[in-house]
């Protein structure tokens, strides 16, 4: 589904005219016109009803509506995902069901207004390579590595112990 359709359908529900939504988008209104006809045989109904006074949202457009809204958000935090300056907190957790993710938990709790990413790294070579490069802010692993010493340019802190426990079989020695 292309984001300037979804777009140009949100200018016009929200303006009930096509031609104050191609003054909006800086577009004709035949573009606008186009882009909702391409969008409604994409999705196989009628997103709006043309009367006189304008266009107004079927049942099937109001429906439409939030999602479309949402999208355009969810791209909007993706491409600032990514954008230099103002991308989330980026920081690596081993998995997902470990003292380190609820540490990270309880940070976004207690800290709601900083984005925070949370991705997995497989091992801890491209976890330092994220890091070196820039495209993790923090790694929380495990990094005893007996004749593998981290760089000398990434710092390590112990920050949590995590109790293990053995678990055997009854038959087992």
């Amino acid at each position: 589904m292309d984001l300037d359709t979804v777009r140009t359908f949100l200018a016009a529900a929200d303006a009930g005219q096509f031609q104050e939504a191609a003054a909006e988008l800086a577009v004709t209104q035949q573009a606008v016109s186009k882009r909702i006809a391409a969008l409604e045989r994409d999705l196989g109904v009628r997103l709006f009803t043309r009367t006189a006074r304008g266009a107004e949202l079927t049942i099937d457009g109001q429906a439409f509506l939030p999602h479309a809204r949402e999208l355009l958000r969810v791209a909007e935090r993706a491409a600032a995902s990514v954008r230099t300056g103002h991308r989330p907190l980026r920081v690596d957790v081993i998995a997902s069901r470990v003292a380190p993710s609820g540490l990270l938990r309880g940070f976004h709790r207690a800290h709601p207004e900083i984005d925070l990413d949370v991705v997995m790294l497989f091992d801890i070579e491209t976890a330092v390579a994220a890091i070196r490069s820039g495209e993790i802010d923090a790694s929380f692993r495990a990094v005893a590595m007996p004749g593998r010493p981290l760089p000398e340019d990434i710092a390590a802190v112990r920050v949590l112990d995590e109790p293990h426990q053995l678990l055997t079989g009854p038959a087992h020695a």
